[in-house]
């Protein structure tokens, strides 16, 4: 122990040094400090052993816990004939078996572009066109711009669409290898992709209707661009449901177009007819881009608001001709028009728009006027307007009437020389047949149809061999966590006997053998194994399915004897293990808590929640620990106060010692030297 100006301690005295100080401060440790530490290696051990206890018990508890839960006695299990469907099957569902009878898939819409490109890089188009769809009940328009790529086109239709509809390249093959495809996001009828021009109806109303020649018609054009005129018949004399009316007037108006000989090879092709607004909606669509036009004395009561399909006019300039005297010279087709030839210096903007749209209108199979603004909007019989300049002058010109010079095509242009739709799958919701009443949905995953039944299909089934969902109960849950049960019980057992066992002959005592709230765990546990209920003319035990205890405490498992008793009675099973509703003596409803619903409330209060039983003990234990260290920090300060006075005090001592050594020593000399001269 050095003590800096004390370390000579002991040189005057040879006595008060500091082994006496040390000998004397371990003396005090052992009696003061050596009882802390041991009670606190103590507290360390307990808080050690009282974790694994606590395991072990939460181990015993989460297999109690699932057996006093109410749904593994309801747990189903599903078996599925053949490979059209998927099932799963939720808790509680009545054992049964479903039959299915699969007619088709859901379906998405693939399309493709005809037009093939060298590169993905390659120029789609050197004019500016655009794209016209509709789907999922919208109408889109992509603007291709003279110039772009086909990657471009392709990420502009996906980017119009927001995802719904996609635009993708894909390398086919060929010279030519790439071709841009138009796809659906999602499956289903309400997915299908419309190109070109098309007519939809409000939901169709549910009251009966019967249409006779002339009251609901359809004209569209042939397959030489012929227009024709076709009369739908229908007659429904009962109430139908908007879906159900939809899904006959679909098929009475494929049926008309299919007794023209002169249309019924465009249908499903160029002329489509389909379902939209959940299958309520009637879609009447060319995807040629002509226009359709709808007629009859009852078209209003189908749902039809419009009877025309939108037609744009091919071009409409963007600004007012200039009044005045115009110059320049450009042609239309091959027909030049010379503007200073035609106009006046006293011309008015209107007025010399007339004169120009007078022009075009007589080059043959071209049509052209006025908005009354002065701006001019053109039109061609051929789907197609050529302007060109014939000088500077003439270039200017163009710019300054709003026209545009190049090509200008229409859509059915455009569908002919360009697009070229050729669709390779059409969507389609998903067709089944349950209970004899035919289904349709817009996905193969389908889980609104049989309560607690979800159902993936995956390929149709062949006429009269309907898939089969056979629902049964499913005991392997409570077998398994019999089995987990067991097994945790045999692991606690043990450990509660080694921390609250006491040998007299030895005087051994585990470390918890005078803790009350751990030595009655076990007999807790086992009166409520021993738990016995008198029901339907027995005495029913834990014994009855195939649980035992030795006379070591061990538990064993019958597992052929559970699970005879479990397909015996399940619900002599669930009322013993879970609990069942009884009435009582007043004739009143109460529920009796089944022997693993007791257990699991038992094992709650050991170890769940802030006021378990275990969790208090083990505060308490942590409390102590937190008191025994200040203890100890006490100890120790007292002990080095107690010792640094001694130090100085001894230090003090050491040098009156040493001082009175000096003087006896001074003397001694003098007595020796007057000895030595008296010789």
């Amino acid at each position: 122990m050095a003590m800096g100006k004390l370390s000579s301690l002991g040189i005057g005295s040879n006595v008060l040094n500091y082994d006496v100080i040390d000998k004397l401060k371990n003396a005090d440790e052992k009696a003061m400090i050596k009882p802390i530490d041991k009670k606190m290696e103590l507290n360390v051990e307990k808080q050690k052993e009282l974790i694994e206890v606590q395991t072990l018990i939460s181990a015993l508890k989460s297999p109690v816990k699932t057996l006093s839960d109410y749904s593994s006695y309801i747990a189903r299990t599903s078996n599925v004939s053949g490979n059209a469907i998927k099932a799963s099957v939720g808790a509680g569902v009545p054992i049964q078996d479903i039959k299915i009878d699969v007619e088709s898939l859901a379906q998405g819409d693939i399309n493709e572009v005809g037009t093939k490109f060298s590169s993905r890089d390659d120029v789609f188009s050197e004019h500016d066109i655009k794209l016209k769809f509709f789907t999922n009940g919208k109408n889109y328009t992509i603007d291709i711009k003279a110039g772009m790529s086909l990657g471009d086109v392709a990420q502009a239709i996906t980017d119009t669409t927001k995802g719904e509809v996609s635009g993708i390249v894909m390398k086919t093959g060929g010279a030519k290898p790439y071709q841009l495809m138009i796809n659906s996001k999602n499956t289903g009828e309400a997915s299908r992709i419309y190109f070109g021009s098309t007519l939809t109806s409000n939901p169709i109303p549910e009251t009966p209707i019967d249409l006779q020649q002339g009251d609901f018609t359809l004209t569209i054009r042939d397959k030489n661009g012929n227009t024709q005129n076709i009369d739908v018949l229908f007659g429904s004399k009962e109430k139908m449901s908007a879906q159900d009316k939809a899904q006959a007037l679909e098929e009475a108006i494929k049926e008309a177009i299919k007794a023209n000989p002169d249309t019924k090879d465009l249908l499903d092709g160029d002329i489509n007819i389909g379902l939209s607004d959940d299958g309520k909606s009637l879609v009447v669509n060319d995807r040629r881009g002509y226009e359709i036009e709808l007629g009859g004395k009852k078209l209003s009561q189908l749902g039809f608001e419009q009877s025309h399909s939108p037609k744009e006019d091919l071009f409409e300039s963007n600004i007012a001709v200039k009044p005045g005297h115009l110059d320049g010279v450009f042609s239309v087709g091959s027909v030049p028009l010379d503007l200073a030839k035609m106009t006046k210096a006293n011309n008015t903007s209107e007025e010399n728009a007339k004169i120009i749209a007078q022009a075009i209108e007589n080059i043959a199979g071209m049509h052209a006027k006025t908005d009354g603004n002065g701006k001019l909007i053109l039109n061609s019989e051929v789907g197609e307007i050529k302007i060109t300049a014939n000088d500077n002058a003439g270039k200017q010109a163009i710019k300054e009437l709003g026209l545009k010079e190049g090509v200008i095509q229409d859509y059915s242009k455009v569908q002919s020389e360009i697009f070229k739709f050729k669709n390779l799958q059409t969507a389609s919701d998903a067709r089944f047949v349950y209970n004899g009443v035919t289904i349709s949905r817009p996905s193969n995953e389908i889980n609104d149809v049989i309560s607690g039944v979800s159902l993936t299909l995956q390929e149709t089934t062949e006429p009269g061999k309907p898939a089969i969902i056979s629902i049964g109960r499913d005991n392997q849950v409570i077998m398994d966590n019999i089995k987990e049960f067991v097994k945790a019980y045999n692991e606690l057992i043990p450990k509660l006997d080694e921390v609250t066992r006491y040998d007299p002959d030895t005087k051994v005592a585990g470390i918890f053998n005078g803790v009350s709230d751990i030595r009655t765990i076990r007999s807790t546990i086992n009166n409520v194994f021993s738990y016995t209920v008198f029901s339907q003319g027995d005495m029913q035990s834990l014994m009855q399915y195939g649980l035992s205890i030795d006379d070591k405490s061990k538990m064993s498992l019958d597992e052929a004897k559970l699970s005879s008793a479990l397909n015996a009675d399940p619900k002599k099973t669930q009322d013993f293990f879970y609990g069942a509703d009884k009435k009582n003596f007043e004739g009143k409803e109460v529920h009796q808590d089944g022997i693993f619903t007791k257990m699991n409330q038992v094992l709650s209060g050991l170890v769940d929640g802030s006021n378990a039983k275990l969790k208090i003990y083990g505060d308490s234990l942590d409390k102590d620990a937190k008191n025994l260290k200040k203890d100890k920090e006490s100890a120790m300060d007292l002990l080095k106060t107690r010792y640094d006075i001694m130090a100085n005090r001894f230090a003090a001592y050491d040098g009156q010692i040493a001082k009175a050594n000096n003087s006896f020593n001074a003397v001694q000399m003098m007595i020796d030297q007057s000895m030595n001269k008296k010789k």
